[in-house]
């Protein structure tokens, strides 16, 4: 029996041919000139318009968008910035990168996202900003943040890396705040051909000067106070990206199949907590994440049944480099931390293939409770 990957980049194979034809287009469009500021610019007006945004900034990775939304937004040394401690580490990093200091606080038992009372008991007069990231597609509480936001003058970003194209009240995430970041790497439903991709939508006249922060290389003054170099899109990626969004539709349909036969395979088991959408929400998922009392042991039992899933990222206020930045408890984080298990969702996974998933675990469950 074959294993079933956490990753699978099947999508890949079946979209080839695709692939290859938008390339030689595209080649033949910019031929004599290579200039790719043209299809960058295409796909922008794209994707905003997906989104729900006036403008779209396309960027070498979600983490670059990251750090560019928080220095288009002022965010300097000094400033403090709200985020989860459950989050990519990347993260709290464009943080730290901006100048300013990362303020972690806990998430919710509820839905995994950030804790919005914790959220608001951490404004100070430092704080600046609230980085808010939909972690594992499901929307956080953007509505009322922006809420509490907009009553102390913060700016709010939306980390839409692990959430594209999922919606919260018939708009799509990313839409709600001042401005937004995705990533395109290989595992999203719109991936790139693997050298990852980002973008930033906004709708303030204002952030237009992220694009100048993309430009400094050609001074080199501005370069040397910036830092660093902030890359566009590269062009592999784009032709990828470009081409998985003509079947964007058919992915998202496979992928929230995937996760509605999950959320009813798995229900009921006796240890096993799972997370289904709230009224109003629709999330795209990445992987399906279940907490287990008995993690390691039921991840032993899937390794050798030919499951290969992940562990998650720890909680990053426990993290050495970060530890400094953290104050207060965060029990619901460590209960991520010790019992979350990362289950496979790709796109265009059989259903056969994730019922396989859902049997392997009530199979290691009903074993269990006969002990």
């Amino acid at each position: 029996m074959n294993p079933i990957r956490y990753e699978d980049l099947r999508i890949d194979r079946v979209l080839l041919k695709e692939f290859q034809a938008q390339l030689e287009t595209d080649f033949k469009r910019i031929q004599g000139h290579n200039d790719t500021e043209l299809l960058l610019k295409e796909f922008e007006k794209i994707f905003a318009a997906y989104i729900g945004t006036k403008s779209a900034l396309a960027l070498n990775s979600g983490s670059d968008a990251l750090q560019l939304s928080l220095l288009s937004g002022g965010i300097k040394k000094g400033d403090e910035v709200i985020l989860p401690s459950v989050t990519y580490p990347a993260v709290p990093l464009s943080v730290i990168y901006a100048g300013a200091r990362p303020v972690f606080v806990d998430i919710s038992s509820e839905d995994l996202q950030m804790d919005t009372d914790a959220v608001a008991a951490a404004v100070t007069a430092k704080t600046k900003a609230i980085l808010c990231p939909h972690m594992f597609a499901r929307p956080c509480a953007i509505e009322e943040i922006v809420a509490l936001a907009r009553r102390s003058n913060l700016l709010v970003i939306e980390d839409c890396c692990q959430a594209e194209s999922s919606e919260h009240k018939g708009k799509k995430l990313g839409s709600f705040a001042d401005l937004s970041c995705f990533s395109f790497s290989y595992y999203k439903p719109l991936s790139s051909s693997g050298g990852g991709g980002g973008m930033v939508c906004f709708n303030d006249p204002a952030y237009q000067k992220i694009r100048d922060y993309t430009r400094v290389w050609q001074d080199d003054d501005a370069l040397l106070e910036i830092s660093r170099r902030f890359a566009r899109m590269y062009l592999l990626d784009l032709i990828a990206i470009k081409t998985k969004m003509k079947y964007l539709d058919k992915i998202v349909q496979s992928r929230v199949m995937l996760r509605r036969l999950y959320e009813e395979g798995l229900s009921g088991i006796k240890g096993l907590t799972i997370f289904a959408d709230k009224k109003g929400d629709r999330s795209v998922p990445q992987n399906f994440v279940v907490l287990s009392r008995q993690r390691d042991a039921l991840g032993e039992f899937l390794y050798k049944n030919g499951i290969i899933w992940q562990k998650p990222y720890g909680p990053v206020h426990a993290a050495a480099i970060f530890k400094k930045y953290s104050r207060g408890k965060f029990p619901v984080s460590e209960r991520y931390g010790k019992e979350a298990l990362h289950l496979p969702l790709f796109s265009f996974m059989k259903q056969e293939e994730c019922l396989r998933v859902v049997k392997t675990v009530r199979e290691f469950h009903d074993k269990a409770s006969l002990k």
